[in-house]
């Protein structure tokens, strides 16, 4: 069995100024852009954790935007492994605006999500080899549980489309 591994392993950052081609006719960073990013930085976590390059996104889920960043602030992501199941792993990435012309500004929470990523073979099928997430703290744990829910609330919705999808 694989060795048990901290999120603090595959702990990943990205910090991005806003330049104009990240922005809308607002002059606000275009939550694509945003989602882009969350996928980037939230597959670098998982290639971490996974010692592979591997990985293919399977979904981002709950993504919640809650205040803009304009042109000229910075973007500041930070993601960790959530959950690790056989062959997939959720990351929660959370994406902070900062104003660097205004110092006394704190940074604001702009956006946040939780991905899902699958360790695959060269012929895209899941590999069951994914490490266990090393439970340290009671936060861990909570985050643990929180996403095993939302794979199975996943897991109930795939099951009650599947006929729909075929």
């Amino acid at each position: 069995m694989t060795q048990a591994k901290s999120w603090r392993e595959s702990y990943t950052e990205l910090k991005e100024i806003v330049v104009p081609p990240h922005c809308n006719h607002h002059g606000t960073v275009f939550g694509g852009h945003i989602l882009a990013l969350i996928d980037q930085v939230a597959g670098v976590t998982a290639m971490e954790h996974c010692g592979s390059p591997s990985v293919v996104t399977l979904s981002m889920d709950r993504v919640t935007f809650y205040h803009p960043v304009k042109e000229g602030q910075m973007l500041h992501l930070q993601a960790r492994v959530t959950y690790t199941g056989q062959s997939s792993l959720e990351v929660y990435v959370k994406v902070y605006g900062k104003d660097l012309a205004d110092p006394g500004r704190p940074p604001w929470l702009t956006c946040e999500a939780y991905t899902t990523f699958v360790l695959v073979d060269a012929n895209g099928r899941p590999v069951p080899a994914v490490p266990p997430l090393l439970l340290e703290t009671p936060e861990d744990r909570a985050l643990f549980e929180a996403a095993a829910a939302r794979k199975e609330a996943r897991l109930a919705e795939a099951r009650r489309r599947r006929p729909q999808l075929l």
